[in-house]
């Protein structure tokens, strides 16, 4: 009997649904630091977002309404990650893990990136009601990961648009083996997006390559 509820609880958390007495992620939010450009007035800040539940002051939203400049230094790190994970009286929640990958928006799903790991560590524990809530979080460790690393950017005249993607997942032991419950969205994870630029345009390198030239036959005439 405890083997056939454990894998419905299974199968209910790979839906990204819940039971009655089914240990679950119920919250998870991520930290990330933004700095568009350090030619702007506005320096990098930190923001902390929901993905689920209602930890931090606001929720991820389906764009950052971001343009993310790096030829003037701009930058997009993952700087930190929290979540809260709630056990049933049988389970023990051993980690909780925030995965991430970042791809150009329209990406077919199988051909992008596979998705990094970013650990969450253990901080403490409260059970109001006999049921241990463990709250987990990371910021100075493991540190900050670049999210633009390998990225194409566009060019200022077409940006190209990229896509943050999230989910979260928890192994649960239990007296007979351990399952994993995941925090994803219902499936379909948590997504963002924002724009890049710039890489020169082709007119740009034009213009250059003639100015260079021009430059070049005024001191060879000197």
């Amino acid at each position: 009997m405890k083997k056939l509820m454990s894998l419905l609880v299974f199968a209910s958390l790979l839906a990204g649904k819940s039971t009655g007495q089914a240990s679950a992620i119920y919250a998870l939010g991520v930290g990330l630091t933004v700095d568009a450009s350090t030619l702007d007035a506005i320096a990098a800040a930190t923001t902390y977002y929901n993905l689920d539940g209602n930890t931090h002051a606001v929720s991820l939203p389906g764009s950052l309404s971001l343009t993310v400049n790096t030829a003037q230094g701009g930058s997009l790190l993952l700087s930190g990650a929290t979540g809260k994970t709630w056990q049933a009286p049988a389970d023990n929640a051993q980690n909780l893990n925030l995965f991430y990958r970042v791809f150009e928006t329209g990406t077919p799903t199988a051909s992008r990136p596979s998705f990094g790991s970013y650990n969450l560590l253990y901080q403490n524990q409260w059970n109001p009601d006999g049921n241990i809530n463990k709250y987990w979080e990371s910021t100075s460790a493991p540190g900050t990961v670049n999210l633009l690393a390998g990225l194409v950017p566009g060019t200022l005249a077409t940006p190209k648009s990229y896509t943050l993607e999230f989910y979260g997942s928890s192994v649960m032991n239990y007296s007979g083996g351990s399952f994993t419950a995941y925090d994803n969205n219902g499936g379909n994870n948590f997504t963002t997006t924002f724009q890049l630029v710039p890489e020169p345009s082709s007119a740009s390198l034009l213009t250059f390559a003639l100015s260079g030239l021009l430059a070049l036959r005024r001191r060879r005439k000197v």
